[in-house]
């Protein structure tokens, strides 16, 4: 998959989807699904770098993502001050037309763009006789009793409402990074956890213990994931991800890995010692094997 950021993009017979994308929830996948049919052009996810602060998956992980989604080329367009104040016609006609050569446009209904905004579906549909484009709108898709939106998912992932998420998202919530050195405290209770350090504008869920799979080497594992600052250690502790993985015992410092959440176990809590969070991380074990075998 190519990644494309600085303009301009000097493409041609490209089959496009744009928008936010934020999460690529089961909304978005239906104008990612759409592309699918159109085999002899080349499929485009376009959003925008916005510099956000609160993000469900990372910049990193949402190039994994798009991969996975079967995109040919991924533009992630830095919304600077001349696009600010390009007007609908302008973007439409340089950017999607001449630069990204889109035959093909999917847009969700709510779609705008231009400045102040004045794009829309409407405009997109009567310019779509001038330049010859196909243009796919989609409504906003419901489930779980309201629209799915990248807000419901933040405020569920906050609650820890993590099978609720998956269930919005169209697939698990996963956390992306490479494993880093930690306090070695599992260690010493012999059960070793791979750590990772999310990117700060990740959102991360409720903090506690989830029942999770762990990809490594195209492999995937049983785990038990904790989040959060680990209570029970002296000291201020920056919200982490650390996983025991099951049934494995190899040295993966450095190695990528990619964390699954599926069920929210317990809380995060403060434990009198180490020995009683030893016995904790053996039930937690036993919940989350209980998990995946129903």
């Amino acid at each position: 998959m190519r990644i494309l950021e600085n303009r301009p993009y000097e493409l041609k017979d490209t089959a496009v989807c744009i928008g936010k994308f934020d999460g690529l929830h089961s909304g978005h996948r239906l104008l990612v699904d759409s592309l699918r049919k159109y085999e002899k052009l080349q499929k485009v996810l376009f959003t925008f770098s916005l510099g956000e602060t609160e993000t469900i998956y990372s910049e990193e992980e949402k190039r994994i993502l798009v991969e996975q989604l079967g995109m040919d080329i991924y533009i992630n367009c830095p919304f600077c001050e001349e696009l600010c104040h390009m007007s609908a016609e302008s973007f439409l006609e340089d950017i999607l037309i001449r630069q990204c050569g889109a035959r093909v446009i999917s847009v969700g209904e709510d779609f705008r763009f231009g400045f102040e905004r004045k794009g829309d579906v409407e405009f997109l549909r009567r310019q779509s006789g001038r330049y010859g484009y196909e243009l796919n709108v989609f409504p906003k898709k419901k489930l779980l009793g309201d629209v799915v939106s990248s807000t419901r998912i933040r405020r569920e992932l906050r609650s820890g409402e993590i099978q609720r998420v998956n269930r919005l998202l169209g697939q698990p919530y996963f956390i992306c990074g490479r494993v880093q050195h930690g306090n070695q405290i599992g260690r010493t209770l012999n059960m070793p956890t791979a750590n990772l350090v999310p990117a700060r504008e990740k959102i991360l869920p409720a903090f506690g213990v989830y029942a999770s799979r762990v990809w490594l080497d195209g492999i995937c594992h049983t785990g038990v994931t904790n989040i959060g600052v680990k209570p029970t250690l002296p000291g201020e502790n920056r919200a982490g991800v650390e996983t025991f993985i099951m049934d494995f015992d190899s040295d993966i410092y450095g190695k990528e890995i990619c964390v699954e959440l599926f069920a929210f176990l317990r809380g995060e809590k403060k434990f009198s010692g180490l020995e009683a969070l030893k016995a904790q991380m053996e039930e937690d074990k036993k919940n989350a094997y209980l998990f995946f075998e129903q």
